[in-house]
C-alpha cells in the first residue's frame, strides 16, 4: 500500500489533506470525481457534499474495498446521518472542519483496520462468504420449489389403509417428518418434529432405528422406546418437540392416539388438540385429518382469521387431494418469499371402502 487515493470536485481541500495524509505515511494521489481511474484496492477517501451524491453512489457500485468520507461536518452535518443510511461501502468519516491533531490517529484507525493486508483478506473472505452464502440459498430455492412443484401430494397405499401426506418447507430450524410402519394387523403412524436441527436429526436416526426392528420385535415394545428416547434428546438439547403416534388394530379398526405439543386430529366433524391421549374406532370409508405443529404455527402467523374448525367443516365435500392443497393454499397465501414460516404437515389416514373387520 503505497499511497491514498482521495476524490474531490476542486482543490479547496487539497492542502490540508495532503498534511492529513503524510502523517498516516501515505503519500496522496488527489482524482477528480470525473476521473474513471480509481483503483479497487487502495485506501480510499472521498471529499464529498450534497452535489456529490449521484457520484458517489456510482464509485461505491463498482469498488470492492470501503471508502473513508471526508466532508465538513459543520456544513453538512445532517449529511452523515444520510449516507450511513445510504452506503454500506462507508468505513468511516473524517471532520474536515476539525485540527489535524485530531483527524490523524482517526485516519491511521480507519486504515489500519481495513486496508492492513490482514483486513483485505478478511474483507475479500467475507465477500466470497456472502457470495456462497446467496447461491447456496439461491440453490435451496430451487430445490424447494422444484419439491412443491413435483412432489404436490404424496399417497401410501398400504393393507386397508391410504394416506395422503403433503408438506411445505419453512424457513426456521428444525424440522417435520412422518412414517409409517405395518406389521401383521398392526399399523402405526408417525409424526414428530422440533425447532432444533439436532433433535430433527436424531428424530430421523430414531425413526429408522424404529423401521429396522419392527418386523422382528414387538412393536408396541420399539414406539414405547422411540417415544423415550426422542423425549430425552428434546431434554438434553432443551427443544422444543411434538409428535403425533397413531396406532391402528388392522382387526378391529380401534385406533389409539398419542401426543406431544400443538396439532390437530379432525374426526366425526370433531376438532380435537394434541393435549391428551385418544382413542376411536374408524369404519371403512372414514378418515381422519392430522395437522401438525408447525401447520399450526404458519397459520397463526400468516392466516389468523382462518378458523381450522370451519375450514373442514365448509371443505368436506372436497376430495383428499384438493382439500389438502385448499389447506396449503390458505396457509401460504400471505407467505413473504418462496418458504413458509416453519415447515408444515398435513396427513390424512382413510380406511379403505372394502376393508373387512370384526365387530367388537
Amino acid at each position: 500500500m503505497n499511497e491514498i487515493e482521495c476524490v474531490r470536485q476542486n482543490s479547496t481541500q487539497d492542502e490540508y489533506l495532503k498534511k492529513l495524509f503524510l502523517r498516516a505515511h501515505l503519500p496522496p494521489h488527489f482524482l477528480s470525481w470525473e476521473d474513471s481511474k480509481i483503483s479497487t484496492n487502495s485506501p480510499l477517501v472521498l471529499v464529498v457534499d450534497e452535489d456529490s451524491i449521484e457520484a458517489l453512489t456510482e464509485i461505491c457500485e463498482f469498488r470492492d474495498l470501503k471508502v473513508i468520507i471526508a466532508l465538513n461536518t459543520r456544513k453538512e452535518f445532517k449529511l452523515v446521518s444520510k449516507l450511513t443510511n445510504q452506503f454500506e461501502k462507508i468505513f468511516g468519516f473524517i471532520d474536515l472542519s476539525q485540527e489535524l491533531d485530531y483527524n490523524t490517529p482517526i485516519l491511521l484507525n480507519y486504515i489500519n483496520l481495513n486496508f492492513s493486508s490482514h483486513a483485505v483478506k478478511l474483507d475479500k473472505l467475507a465477500n466470497d462468504l456472502d457470495k456462497i452464502y446467496e447461491y447456496t440459498k439461491s440453490e435451496l430455492i430451487k430445490v424447494k420449489d422444484l419439491h412443491d412443484r413435483l412432489v404436490k401430494v404424496r399417497v401410501d397405499s398400504l393393507k386397508g389403509i391410504t394416506v395422503t401426506s403433503k408438506f411445505m418447507a419453512g424457513e426456521k430450524s428444525g424440522g417435520e417428518f412422518f412414517d409409517m410402519i405395518q406389521t401383521g394387523n398392526e399399523f402405526l403412524f408417525l409424526l414428530a418434529g422440533s425447532d432444533n436441527y439436532i433433535v430433527s436429526s436424531l428424530i430421523l436416526s430414531e425413526i429408522e432405528v424404529l423401521k429396522l426392528s419392527a418386523p422382528t420385535t414387538s412393536l408396541k415394545n420399539q414406539t414405547d422406546h422411540f417415544l423415550k428416547m426422542i423425549i430425552k434428546h428434546a431434554t438434553d438439547n432443551k427443544a422444543n418437540l411434538n409428535y403425533c403416534m397413531v396406532s391402528i388394530n388392522l382387526s378391529n379398526l380401534k385406533a389409539e392416539c398419542q401426543f406431544r405439543g400443538e396439532g390437530y386430529l379432525y374426526f366425526q366433524n370433531q376438532l380435537m388438540d394434541f393435549s391428551q391421549p385418544i382413542s376411536m374406532t374408524i369404519k371403512p370409508s372414514e378418515k381422519f385429518y392430522l395437522l401438525s405443529g408447525g401447520a399450526i404455527k404458519n397459520l397463526s402467523l400468516l392466516n389468523p382469521d382462518l378458523s381450522v374448525d370451519n375450514f373442514y367443516k365448509e371443505n368436506s365435500d372436497k376430495n383428499t387431494k384438493d382439500l389438502i392443497n385448499e389447506f396449503f393454499f390458505e396457509v401460504s397465501r400471505n407467505k413473504a418469499g418462496s418458504f413458509l414460516i416453519h415447515d408444515a404437515l398435513m396427513n390424512v389416514i382413510e380406511v379403505d371402502q372394502k376393508k373387512i373387520y370384526q365387530l367388537s
